[in-house]
């Protein structure tokens, strides 16, 4: 795993290498409106920083702030039953210690119900985080196939042989950063 790693980022310096060769306009630079150069005959190759994508991508934010409240609301519910709980705990403990209890049988029947209530909080904890997984899972691929088609309409003109996530570069001269492009395309589709 770690051998195929290294050969990528070998194989990409080597194509960043050979891109800064024998260069002849192409495209305009995002941040300076110079001419970006791209080898003659070689890869065009661009690539995006994810993470100012995420910073700044209403969608994104929309669906981080949803995710954010639904596992406030989880955390919640779970506070609120993990209380009740040790209400229920102190309850029984209360009546043991003052003599409440008129049999052991009533006894065993109220610590039978305070495991059920520990059981019941402990499916209910498992299913919310599973809600939670699954609604973070389902944004995320929507936030990924949004990505996905707008950068297949926007390469439809600017024809990059490759789009690279800027994470698994070592280096890349900022001119083949598309990454305002991308965050402009993607809110201004969001706002449609």
């Amino acid at each position: 795993m770690k051998r195929s790693i290294f050969y990528l980022l070998t194989a990409v310096a080597l194509v960043l290498t050979v891109a800064s060769c024998n260069k002849k306009p192409d495209a305009m630079d995002n941040k300076t409106g110079k001419n970006v150069q791209f080898p003659e005959g070689g890869m065009r190759i661009a690539f995006v920083n994810v993470d100012s994508v995420q910073n700044n991508y209403a969608l994104y934010k929309l669906i981080s702030d949803s995710l954010s409240n639904m596992d406030l609301r989880r955390q919640n519910v779970l506070a609120d039953k993990a209380k009740q709980l040790e209400r229920s705990y102190n309850s029984i403990q209360t009546k043991l210690q003052n003599n409440g209890f008129t049999s052991e049988q009533q006894y065993k029947n109220a610590v039978a119900a305070f495991q059920q209530e520990q059981n019941n909080a402990a499916a209910l904890e498992t299913r919310l985080a599973k809600e939670l997984e699954d609604k973070a899972l389902g944004m995320n691929k929507m936030l990924k196939d949004s990505l996905d088609n707008f950068l297949a309409e926007y390469n439809k003109d600017k024809k990059f042989d490759m789009i690279l996530r800027n994470e698994v570069m070592l280096q890349a001269d900022p001119r083949y950063d598309i990454t305002q492009d991308v965050i402009n395309g993607l809110n201004a589709r969001y706002k449609k």
